[in-house]
């Protein structure tokens, strides 16, 4: 199990998330994105982990959720 740290910036304050579930990790992180006001977005985010490629694919990931709900 890999540990993840997850910081979202929000018009609120920044989002510092822990997780061990790349899976969990992503639901949460995609959850605050989708509830962020679209013109706070493209939100600032921080994605560490000790497995690079792992670190890659949720920063890949959550880029791409944000780069979807700026173009809808």
């Amino acid at each position: 199990m890999a540990d993840i740290a997850i910081m979202i910036g929000t018009p609120q304050g920044a989002r510092l998330l822990a997780f061990s579930d790349e899976r969990k990790a992503a639901d949460v992180a995609e959850a605050i994105l989708r509830r962020l006001d679209p013109l706070a977005l493209p939100a600032p985010l921080w994605v560490q982990c000790s497995d690079h490629a792992l670190t890659q694919r949720l920063t890949d990931y959550l880029v791409g959720v944000q780069a979807e709900l700026v173009g809808m």
